[in-house]
C-alpha cells in the first residue's frame, strides 16, 4: 500500500529542528575543541621516550578507540556519580565524553601527520640545539598541520553525526528533537526524513570542504 507523504505537517515545527541544529553544533564544537587539547599531548605522549607516558598515552587511544562511543557516555553518565558522588548535567557529560572519545582519534590525526615529516627534520632541528618539544613545536608541527587538515575536517563531520547518542541521555540535539516531535504529530517517516536532510545540510559542507582541500593540497606535492 502506498504511503501518503504530508511534510507539509512539519511546517509549524521548523523551530525543532533549528534549535536541534543548533545544539548539535554546540555540542559538536564543544567536543571537538576538547578533543584536539587531549589529541595532541596524546600523540606526542605515544611517542614519548619516556616508557610510563608512552604506555599510558597507548592505553589510553587503544581503550577509548576500542569501545563504543554510547558507553563511554552512560557510563560517565550513570556511573561516575556512584563512583564519586559527581553528577555530571547531560549537556556537560556529552561534551566530555565525546572529548574523550575524539581526543583518542585526533592524537592519531596528529601522530600520522608527524610521521608524515621527514625524519631528517627532526635530525636538522637537533644540530640547532632544540629540544624534541622545541623542535615539534618550531618545525614539524608547522608542517605536518596541512596534511591533516582534510581528515580534520572529516573526523568532524563524524562527529556532528555521533552527537545523536546524546538522545540517550535526554540531551536536545537534533535526534532527541525529532523523536519528542514524532510524540507530537505521530509521523515518523516525515521527521526522520526531515532529521536525515537538516544533517546532510549541515554535513555535506564539510566533507565537501575536506576533499577539495586534500586535492589542493596533493596538487602541491
Amino acid at each position: 500500500m502506498a504511503y501518503n507523504w504530508h511534510f507539509e505537517v512539519l511546517v509549524p515545527y521548523w523551530p525543532v529542528f533549528v534549535n536541534g541544529a543548533i545544539k548539535t553544533l554546540q555540542l559538536t564544537f564543544g567536543s571537538a575543541v576538547l578533543g584536539v587539547v587531549i589529541g595532541l599531548p596524546a600523540a606526542v605522549g605515544r611517542e614519548s621516550r619516556v616508557a610510563p607516558v608512552r604506555y599510558v598515552m597507548t592505553a589510553y587511544i587503544e581503550f577509548i578507540r576500542g569501545t563504543p562511543a554510547l558507553v563511554q557516555i552512560v557510563w560517565i553518565y550513570y556511573c561516575l556519580p556512584i563512583l564519586t558522588g559527581l553528577q555530571l548535567s547531560s549537556i556537560s557529560t556529552m561534551i566530555i565524553a565525546l572529548g574523550i572519545h575524539e581526543g583518542a582519534y585526533v592524537a592519531e590525526i596528529f601522530r600520522a601527520g608527524i610521521g608524515a615529516v621527514d625524519r631528517g627534520q627532526f635530525a636538522a632541528a637537533y644540530s640547532l640545539g632544540m629540544s624534541r618539544m622545541r623542535a615539534l613545536r618550531r618545525i614539524i608541527l608547522p608542517q605536518a598541520v596541512q596534511k591533516m587538515v582534510p581528515p580534520f575536517v572529516n573526523e568532524f563531520a563524524n562527529l556532528l553525526k555521533v552527537t545523536t547518542l546524546g538522545s540517550v541521555i535526554a540531551v536536545n540535539e537534533l535526534q532527541h528533537s525529532a523523536t519528542g516531535l514524532i510524540s507530537v504529530i505521530y509521523r515518523p517517516l516525515e521527521v526522520y526524513t526531515a532529521l536525515a536532510a537538516v544533517f546532510f545540510v549541515i554535513t555535506y559542507p564539510l566533507i565537501f570542504l575536506a576533499g577539495r582541500l586534500e586535492r589542493r593540497l596533493n596538487s602541491r606535492t
